[in-house]
């Protein structure tokens, strides 16, 4: 669970597999679609949106809570938090764990080789991460 502080309370957001589907069917795209959005260092605002409100949904479902906030409000905490490309960015500290629970989901089940691609995969998405921090800042 990523806990996404803000100024005067904190959201408790949930990466896993529940969420990954989620976010592959509202885009209509596939896994690897999905993992191709993961490797990208330009994000659409659109998409980090929606990869914190389908994490706080994701954080609700799991603690069996209603869901009470809406996209909307989502931005203006996003809004609230003030810049999320700095290098201190909650945001970008979130996508980092996005980025460690995908990786940790796909490994799960896989063997010895399909696990170092997939950490080999982790090492590329945490490097374009960073690039996008040294960029954008």
């Amino acid at each position: 669970m990523f806990e996404l502080k803000l100024k005067d309370r904190s959201i408790k957001l949930k990466w896993g597999i529940w969420a990954m589907r989620e976010f592959c069917s509202i885009n209509n795209i596939t896994l690897e679609k999905y993992f191709e959005y993961l490797q990208s260092s330009q994000f659409d605002l659109d998409v980090i949106i929606k990869l914190v409100y389908i994490g706080y949904q994701s954080a609700c479902l799991s603690q069996k809570e209603e869901i009470t906030l809406t996209e909307v409000e989502i931005c203006d905490f996003l809004d609230e938090i003030g810049s999320i490309f700095t290098e201190d960015s909650e945001v970008l500290g979130y996508m980092r764990y996005i980025v460690s629970n995908t990786v940790n989901s796909a490994t799960q089940s896989k063997s010895k080789e399909e696990k170092k691609k997939c950490t080999a995969l982790s090492l590329v998405l945490s490097s374009l991460l960073c690039d996008c921090v040294c960029v954008c800042v």
